[in-house]
């Protein structure tokens, strides 16, 4: 036991109202369940939508001295709650509000990246420019002005902007297909984004404080790592390849980077592809990722034998 923590009243939070809620609330209740198992005082919140005053109070009337939020996407990710803890001045351990609300914007992140010389995947933010509309509601997307930014490549990923565990993502293998992804979409074309599709593997690197822990490459039989393969496939691959010693440094380095660029601190997930070329290219930073016992952090912990309840507590130490 950490004789720091023990000390503590730990509060967390979990649940929230994005399409991740049932994720969230199996992170909060493995934390938890973690945490009273080996003697810790915690306590555990399902934070729903407009419920700010009964967080205020869970916070006030429990003594929380440190929260560990494992709210997932809108309002857990987006410097919501860190905004109302800051507010109460109760310590949290993960991102401040503004590098959260910066990182949850997948197009912010990446012109922050590219900003400060990182690869990132060429990107048109506003679909919508891109559109003719010929005859309502059919669309098309002029290709010319697809090939100015993304070359001769007839392969798009379509993305909502501020969206986690893959949700909404589409791919498309021609200009006819991005079409018609663009014209099923439900929210306005400004909260997506075209992406240049990138052929390689993809990967994950855990960040704990400032190290990264062992990086794991995840294979799957369907298009791409989508919510299916992530939750629910049992045939999702990951493994830990073994790189050489320069290449390791470049991953690590370049990691480490993505997240301290953004403003995120102590604890994290930096995602990224590596293509044919041996280039990285990184997609996206999650701040609050899953902590099941079958979530990624968790199992690149236990690659280098670090137990649930270490790992926990090495997040909460930060």
């Amino acid at each position: 036991m950490n004789n720091t923590l023990a000390k503590m009243k730990i509060g967390i939070l979990c649940g929230g109202w994005s399409d991740e809620r049932s994720i969230s609330l199996n992170s909060g209740n493995s934390v938890y369940d973690s945490l009273i198992n080996n003697g810790y005082d915690a306590y555990i919140f399902d934070f729903k939508k407009n419920e700010f005053k009964m967080l205020s109070n869970f916070l006030s009337s429990n003594k929380i001295d440190l929260v560990f939020n494992l709210i997932h996407g809108t309002g857990g990710e987006d410097g919501t709650v860190q905004k109302l803890l800051d507010d109460t001045r109760v310590n949290y351990v993960g991102s401040d509000s503004k590098s959260s609300e910066l990182s949850f914007s997948k197009t912010m992140t990446k012109q922050k990246w590219v900003d400060n010389g990182l690869k990132t995947p060429d990107y048109i933010k506003n679909p919508s420019a891109l559109l003719h509309i010929e005859k309502s509601p059919s669309l098309m997307v002029e290709n010319e002005n697809l090939s100015l930014v993304f070359g001769d490549t007839n392969k798009y990923v379509l993305k909502p902007d501020k969206s986690g565990s893959s949700v909404g993502i589409k791919i498309s293998n021609n200009v006819k297909e991005l079409s018609t992804s663009l014209a099923s979409v439900n929210s306005p074309y400004e909260e997506y984004f075209i992406e240049e599709y990138i052929e390689g593997y993809e990967y994950t690197a855990p960040i704990i404080g400032d190290t990264v822990f062992p990086i794991i490459k995840i294979e799957t039989k369907r298009e791409f790592y989508d919510y299916q393969a992530k939750y629910i496939d049992d045939d999702t691959s990951f493994t830990f390849p073994e790189f050489k010693s320069d290449m390791l440094e470049k991953i690590e380095s370049t990691c480490l980077k993505a997240f301290k660029v953004l403003g995120c601190k102590d604890w994290g997930r930096v995602d990224f592809f590596i293509d044919k070329d041996n280039e990285i290219s990184l997609i996206e930073i999650n701040t609050i990722p899953g902590m099941t016992d079958h979530s990624l952090v968790p199992m690149s912990a236990n690659h280098i034998n670090i137990s649930y309840i270490e790992l926990i507590e090495k997040i909460l130490s930060q």
